[in-house]
């Protein structure tokens, strides 16, 4: 598949200075839905067409509207993920790190490396690159991703979510590659990530949250569930995430509620949960 140019993204709730704002930026596949994939690995029916949210007067039509449309779409990224993190637990068991060096990679890890960010020691592969690299590949739990989508994009009728497809408050660097640029001080400015299509925003946002040093608090809780054995897209695993969060948002530990709140509230209205 042909490699797409990439751009440097953040969120837009993220940054509290211009300072915090560079320290978040991240790496995102900036039109093609499924470039940054190392393998594809769903049979998913996705929608054809973004529904018309603010035409919805009923709230309860257009909550349930607005997650219908979003589930594929996380589910299909997490069916990946959960099928290139069994490829590499299949390959690491085969394959253990020795006691001293590492072992040669091969061109999945280092496709895996590089989509991750995560880049392979010189040495080869050791136990801590691959307890590191496991912890990046993993699943992020539906309510937990439809609940930000759903703050961030105001149900999807933020310009930036009909517009540009931005559904998570993503920035961008790149003249033109998005909406209002925002002159900074000192001459920094952003814009409001444009993406192709849905599709393309959640695998970004799936790439920042799995990447992103400012979720590390994510994917150490979510490691833990998953030593305790809580399934990894469940509910109670959204919600102990969900404090992984807190730097997502300037308002810290409020948006960390305002996430549960809706997980909690708003679940009526989302799909059944594809516990895995």
């Amino acid at each position: 598949m042909t490699k797409v140019s990439t751009v440097g993204v953040i969120t837009l709730a993220a940054a509290v200075s211009l300072t915090a704002i560079h320290a978040v930026k991240v790496r995102a596949e900036q039109t093609s839905p499924h470039a940054h994939h190392v393998t594809s690995h769903t049979h998913i029916t996705l929608p054809s067409d973004k529904p018309d949210f603010a035409a919805m007067g009923d709230v309860k039509q257009k909550k349930t509207a607005f997650f219908a449309y979003l589930q594929p779409m996380i589910d299909r990224e997490n069916s990946t993920i959960a099928h290139n993190r069994g490829l590499l637990e299949h390959y690491f068991t085969q394959h253990p790190a020795p006691s001293h060096g590492g072992n040669a990679p091969t061109e999945f890890l280092e496709n895996i490396a590089s989509q991750y960010q995560l880049p392979i020691p010189t040495a080869g592969v050791n136990a801590a690159w691959q307890q590191a690299i496991l912890a990046r590949v993993d699943q992020i739990p539906a309510a937990l991703v439809m609940s930000q989508a759903a703050i961030e994009s105001a149900w999807g009728t933020s310009r930036f979510a009909v517009e540009a497809n931005n559904y998570f408050g993503q920035w961008c660097y790149t003249q033109g590659c998005g909406l209002f640029p925002h002159q900074e001080k000192g001459g920094h400015f952003h814009e409001v990530q444009r993406f192709a299509n849905t599709q393309a925003a959640v695998d970004a946002y799936f790439t920042n949250v799995n990447t992103n040093p400012a979720y590390q608090a994510l994917r150490d809780i979510r490691a833990e569930q998953r030593a305790a054995g809580t399934p990894i897209t469940s509910d109670a695993a959204a919600n102990a995430m969900a404090q992984g969060l807190i730097h997502y948002s300037q308002i810290g530990e409020k948006y960390v509620q305002e996430i549960r709140a809706m997980i909690h509230d708003d679940r009526q209205y989302m799909p059944p949960v594809n516990a895995a």
